[in-house]
């Protein structure tokens, strides 16, 4: 699924409990990649529970503190 609209991740239910993940693979910076894959992991993870908005204000906590502790993309 090619990502249009200048989005930088998105999430498709494919059946009920299975979801698929789609990361673009150019971001600004590594942080901006972290908040799009705990976003779109948030998303999978509560499909019907969690508003865009709650899922924004969640993904920047839990960004947050695995930045400040140090979690870094490895490079391959």
């Amino acid at each position: 699924m090619p990502l249009d609209g200048g989005k930088l991740g998105d999430t498709e239910q494919v059946h009920d409990d299975y979801y698929r993940v789609f990361i673009h693979p150019v971001h600004p910076n590594d942080r901006s990649r972290m908040n799009t894959v705990v976003h779109e992991a948030l998303h999978a993870a509560d499909w019907d529970g969690l508003s865009e908005r709650k899922v924004r204000q969640l993904s920047a906590y839990v960004v947050e503190c695995l930045w400040r502790q140090g979690y870094r993309r490895k490079q391959r």
